[in-house]
């Protein structure tokens, strides 16, 4: 009997998440469909998309000149590092 109640209350649940799932499967087309729309909007004006080009080039530029400070960053911790450790090294020398 256990059994036949467990299925009873799983009926309305199971029906809830289907109508949930649907609700969210409708969702889905009406972004899948504004993102086309918004596509083809992109695509249909070359000013967008030459405005959008510029802004690619601007990024990669920046992204460029970003990664070259890391690097030089990169060894200026690096030689600090090495200064500190070869004096950190003298005066441990120095104490033994």
């Amino acid at each position: 009997m256990a059994y036949s109640d467990t299925k009873t209350l799983d009926k309305p649940k199971r029906e809830e998440l289907i109508a949930k799932l649907k609700e969210s499967q409708i969702g889905f087309k009406q972004n899948l469909a504004n993102l086309h729309q918004k596509l083809e909007t992109l695509d249909s004006k070359p000013e967008l998309q030459s405005c959008l080009d510029n802004l690619k080039k601007d990024v990669e530029s920046r992204a460029s000149d970003l990664e070259a400070e890391v690097k030089r960053l990169r060894e200026d911790l690096k030689s600090i590092r090495e200064l500190l450790g070869f004096n950190l090294e003298k005066q441990n020398s120095g104490k033994s």
